[in-house]
């Protein structure tokens, strides 16, 4: 006799959100288009011989040709992605750099959820509905533990991506990763990891420069010697963070010394007309100890 089994509400979005992330890095709904195009187009007698005759070449042909154009840079519109694609974006650089600017443009364009670790991790200290992970974070800030702090808003971050918003609209997050562990576990331990990280390069002397003239906004970071902290922080951290997105293939280098106008188009473009692929460059496992 068969018996019903009680599956929990969270363990069902996990499974279901990598499940999403399966389907999109294998180009499983690419395969599927295209098997069903080409279904209707011809005249097939058995199609349970015809799928077991095509289905390889197809979906061979569909990632090779992604992968050709991504390790080509091609841009064109024959990669377009559909309307019902949910971008994850990461946008990582340091202080002065643009980041908050940029993420207002794409998150209007693309409808996108702005999630700030900052803001995130604040609430969850100072809001009404603490959750259980708040003694950790609070004990790394007492005792300036960089693990116990990473580890807090690590599990912060993955319980807010999924909530049905950003499961269904997409989302932008900033302030995080902030260093190489970090980055190791949104991309190898989340249930649904970014599908871009846009790296916005721009020398320090540029940054502070870009801080200083921007407009009075009163805050308590708001001065020169937290403004040199994050510097500091950034410098330190960097080498081995990059040395670690420098392997897979979600990462987007950008060039932010450009004006602002000039940034947003390139990057716009390059969401929309270059293909997504995800996971390391050279293999499917860790390059990096």
């Amino acid at each position: 006799m068969a018996t019903a089994i009680r599956m929990d509400r969270d363990a069902l979005v996990r499974f279901s959100a990598s499940y999403m992330y399966y389907v999109e890095k294998h180009k499983l709904l690419d395969i599927m288009s295209r098997i069903l195009a080409e279904a209707t187009v011809q005249q097939i007698e058995d199609v349970r011989r015809w799928l077991g005759e095509n289905i390889r070449h197809i979906a061979q042909e569909i990632y090779s040709k992604a992968m050709n154009a991504f390790h080509l840079g091609i841009d064109a519109d024959y990669y377009q992605l559909p309307k019902n694609f949910y971008h994850r974006i990461v946008l990582h650089g340091r202080v002065g750099s643009g980041r908050r600017s940029l993420a207002h443009v794409l998150a209007q364009r693309w409808n996108l959820l702005i999630l700030d670790a900052d803001t995130l991790a604040y609430h969850h200290i100072n809001g009404q509905a603490r959750g259980r992970k708040v003694p950790l974070l609070q004990e790394g800030i007492e005792k300036r533990s960089v693990y116990k702090i990473s580890e807090a808003i690590g599990n912060i971050i993955q319980k807010r991506l999924l909530q049905e918003d950003a499961l269904h609209r997409g989302w932008i997050l900033i302030n995080y990763p902030n260093n190489r562990c970090e980055a190791r576990e949104l991309f190898e331990t989340f249930s649904v990891p970014p599908n871009r990280l846009i790296f916005l390069q721009v020398d320090e002397q540029t940054a502070r420069m870009r801080l200083l003239m921007r407009k009075y906004a009163p805050c308590p970071q708001d001065n020169i010697t937290y403004m040199d902290y994050q510097m500091q922080q950034f410098r330190k951290s960097e080498p081995l963070l990059n040395t670690y997105l420098s392997h897979r293939r979600e990462v987007l280098y950008v060039d932010a010394t450009e004006c602002f106008e000039t940034v947003k188009c390139f990057i716009m473009s390059q969401l929309t007309k270059t293909p997504y692929m995800l996971g390391y460059k050279y293999g499917e496992s860790s390059p990096i100890d």
